[in-house]
């Protein structure tokens, strides 16, 4: 589920294949998109952002990007079949350039890659236009990652890349440098946000063998449900039916320091919301929440740390919460009490 808040006191919440419109002054709701094939219609909504004057969704099979307005008017949609991406089915778009471009971080696939061990998934941030060509915008180190003989994945406690938009920002976090750029649509960084230290990692290995097998069986499970449900082919819902066992990640690595936070987002208010690294058994999150143009530390916020946040505007926060059922739903609540800071 993805959500965000709207102009004119609505939110948009996203959910598999339906954006729906909800004016929260009148509770009454709009469907835009349903599952199929149609010019209207989306096969899977893999990713969603709010961007200016509209709603960016992604249907991942279909490799199509739409511009929704915030009154559910289809204003344009674009196939990226034939954009030459790195990593095509890791490619995904985060924004809009001014220049109506959409923006994307590509990377480099692992598939076929010859290399066998602990190295670099670099990010390079593109902008695709109607010629399908990828213009290059900015590069940033990404994510440290594992290749081995059976498995390969994510470094456990491993340092990442993080972005963001807004109107007129690219936001790129990277935790190997420990900063957050802030940059213009030409790609210039013109400002720096500091990240706080790294998160040491109580017996790192243990924590990181257990967490290694359940992270590989969700992900079984989840491209399991993909393909039952359509939004991949079904070849590619077992990558190893071997049963997960702890000899597959004896050589692993696994880090004893975490890198400093876990999440990054823009809100309704443009300001930028960076999540403390959340270790495994926290019962809490804290957030911290920046004024972009003045790098100014606005507030902290502690939150439930399986809550998930999903969007704010002022002192209210949207958020994605499981119930006992195990039934996900968005909650639209107020912050409590944020402490100040400069």
């Amino acid at each position: 589920m993805a959500g965000f808040f709207l102009p004119d006191n609505r939110l948009a919440l996203v959910e598999r294949s339906e954006i729906h419109v909800v004016d929260l002054s009148s509770g009454g709701a709009q469907a835009v998109g349903r599952d199929g094939d149609g010019p209207r219609e989306f096969r899977y909504i893999g990713r969603a952002k709010r961007v200016p004057g509209g709603v960016l969704v992604s249907d991942v099979p279909r490799r199509r990007v739409s511009l929704i307005s915030y009154d559910g008017e289809f204003l344009r949609s674009q196939s990226v079949l034939d954009a030459e991406f790195q990593d095509f089915f890791g490619a995904y778009p985060l924004g809009v350039h001014p220049d109506g471009r959409i923006v994307f971080r590509d990377g480099i696939a692992e598939m076929g890659r010859d290399y066998e061990g602990r190295t670099w998934n670099p990010a390079t941030y593109v902008t695709v236009g109607d010629d399908d060509e990828p213009v290059m915008l900015a590069e940033a180190s990404g994510n440290e990652v594992y290749f081995g003989l059976r498995r390969s994945g994510d470094v456990v406690f491993g340092h990442r890349t993080f972005e963001a938009t807004t109107t007129d920002r690219l936001i790129i976090a990277e935790t190997r440098r420990g900063v957050i750029a802030v940059l213009d649509w030409s790609g210039r960084e013109v400002a720096q946000i500091p990240l706080p230290a790294g998160v040491r990692v109580p017996d790192a290995r243990t924590v990181g063998l257990q967490l290694l097998a359940e992270q590989w069986e969700q992900f079984s499970e989840a491209l399991r449900r993909a393909a039952a449900s359509g939004q991949i082919p079904a070849s590619r819902a077992n990558p190893d039916e071997s049963p997960v066992s702890r000899a597959d990640f004896e050589d692993w690595p696994i880090n004893e320091v975490a890198p400093a936070i876990d999440t990054l987002l823009t809100d309704f208010d443009a300001r930028l919301w960076a999540r403390d690294y959340r270790l495994p058994g926290q019962d809490s999150a804290t957030w911290r929440v920046w004024d972009i143009d003045r790098q100014e530390l606005l507030f902290t916020a502690r939150m439930d740390g399986e809550d998930i946040l999903l969007d704010a505007q002022g002192d209210l926060v949207l958020l994605r919460q499981v119930d006992e059922l195990d039934v996900p739903r968005a909650v639209v609540t107020q912050l409590r009490a944020p402490s100040g800071e400069s």
